[in-house]
């Protein structure tokens, strides 16, 4: 009788659906706290906007929440399976960012909400907001937008792609010696990088505070510049010089790797004299900044301040506005360009390529060319006392390919749908960089609202792709391909034994 009364237990999903539903509960009890913590916030001001923010995040968070339960995990999850939950719940974060803008009426076309979310997400520095029409609730939103997608970025960099062994180079794992690793296991990883991270962005509101930017505008800036978002409040609060040099000193800590600033936190001094790719780090900036300084015609402290803040606005894909400084030499607006592209370290809030992966090419490449003259030379490829295998080289040269191919395609897209060739090739960069923001070739700012919405939604898919690291999200997309044609290619068998059946 026990038997007969005793209840079954339902099967374990598949991997990969588990992983998608689990990815898909998770972005969207992500975006509901988000939701509803705007919602209390914009409770300080009018609150007009507190009502739809604190429903819909009730709501969301409801429904995550009861597909979370409902999942039945496997045993072992497959590592493309992994990957693509994640980018699945990136995107349903960025879905529920959309229906914020149309539900609030801060945006009233889906296609420009749909870019504003994906530009907040992915912490790229385009937006088409007007940000003095704005309640206090839907300016947190999109600053805070920026905040989740830094740390998603940072998690994803830290602690799951080194688990899944995958750039296991870039974590900080080895013990001994006195050391403490920031990421001795995934679990331990991802809560190191959330304290490291809110800690940082409050010690930069206290300073944004302190040098008048106001309650407000200092909570919005903290939260664009620990996740080098580069989203900026009402009021213009940038052009105040206090302001600006708590905005350059964030913007280099942002930019730097979270393994440096763990270091620095742990007192272990001597890893951070052997970085290489820190050492790389400062010498790129201050080379940057004397050969902008240099092409713009900077002459007193006031404009060499300005110089060192649009230097690093682009090298940490950061993208705080900053007017020209003097008329700029045509190389001026390429260096920027590049410095957007290569981006700040690796394992840092910042997109591009980035400093780490630049420098194994360099590497590689010289090896490649001793290689033509002495050609049975065995040699490893060594960054800062770090030996790279040869899978995590091919993964560089992997990662180069995917950036490149990125840029052409969206480059292309852009350029066929109205940009010109110069505007199309930077607005591709910046996007895959989830930089900003876009200049012209004389320096002045572009507004990307200006341009046409088909052209803007062509940014959206590299801004995304970009702020995945590229690898997971383009496995996501094939994982998804390979799905979909195994799918059609069971409905052709089944389809052909019918036919047979019913001869």
């Amino acid at each position: 009788m026990r038997t007969l009364f005793r209840r079954t237990r339902n099967p374990d999903w598949g991997s990969l659906s588990s992983a998608v539903v689990t990815g898909a509960a998770v972005g969207g009890l992500g975006a509901s706290a988000l939701a509803l913590a705007s919602g209390l916030f914009d409770l300080t001001g009018a609150g007009g906007d507190a009502p739809v923010l604190l429903s819909g995040g009730i709501v969301t968070g409801l429904a995550s929440a009861r597909l979370l339960r409902k999942v039945r995990r496997p045993r072992r999850h497959e590592t493309a399976d992994i990957l693509t939950g994640v980018t699945v719940a990136f995107l349903a974060m960025v879905l529920v960012g959309t229906f914020a803008y149309l539900l609030t009426g801060t945006l009233a076309d889906p296609g420009d909400a749909l870019f504003e979310a994906a530009a907040g997400f992915s912490t790229t520095a385009l937006s088409t907001l007007d940000v003095d029409t704005m309640g206090r609730g839907m300016l947190l939103f999109r600053a805070g937008s920026q905040w989740v997608g830094g740390l998603t970025a940072l998690i994803l960099g830290v602690a799951i792609l080194p688990a899944l062994s995958a750039d296991r180079e870039l974590a900080d794992r080895r013990t001994g010696s006195g050391r403490t690793p920031l990421a001795p296991s995934g679990g331990r990883a991802a809560g190191n990088v959330l304290r490291l991270y809110a800690g940082f962005t409050l010690l930069l509101g206290i300073g944004y505070l302190l040098a008048g930017a106001g309650p407000l505008g200092s909570v919005l800036l903290a939260a664009s510049t620990a996740s080098t978002g580069g989203f900026v409040g009402p009021g213009q609060p940038l052009t105040e010089p206090a302001v600006q040099w708590v905005a350059i000193l964030g913007m280099f800590v942002a930019g730097a790797s979270m393994v440096i600033l763990w270091r620095l936190v742990t007192l272990q001094w001597q890893g951070i004299r052997r970085s290489a790719e820190f050492r790389t780090y400062l010498l790129l900036l201050t080379g940057g900044t004397l050969l902008l300084g240099w092409w713009s015609g900077a002459g007193g402290p006031d404009q060499w301040r300005e110089t060192l803040f649009t230097l690093l606005s682009a090298a940490t894909t950061t993208g705080f506005p900053m007017e020209a400084v003097g008329p700029w030499a045509t190389a001026a607006p390429v260096l920027l360009l590049l410095a957007a592209a290569v981006g700040p370290m690796t394992g840092s809030a910042g997109g591009g390529f980035q400093i780490f992966r630049m420098i194994g090419l360099v590497k590689l490449a010289r090896r490649e060319l001793m290689r033509q003259l002495h050609p049975s030379l065995i040699a490893r490829i060594r960054i800062g006392g770090v030996v790279l295998s040869e899978a995590g080289v091919g993964r560089i040269v992997l990662q180069q390919f995917l950036f490149v191919a990125v840029v052409v395609a969206t480059t292309g897209a852009v350029g066929t749908l109205g940009l010109d060739l110069a505007t199309a090739l930077t607005a591709g960069v910046h996007a895959a960089a989830t930089a900003g923001p876009i200049r012209a070739l004389d320096g002045t700012l572009l507004d990307p609202a200006s341009w046409s919405r088909a052209v803007r939604l062509a940014l959206v898919p590299a801004m995304i792709i970009g702020r995945l690291a590229l690898y997971p999200a383009l496995v996501a997309i094939g994982t998804a391909a390979t799905g979909v044609r195994d799918r059609l290619r069971l409905r052709r068998r089944w389809a052909a034994l019918t036919m047979e059946r019913d001869r």
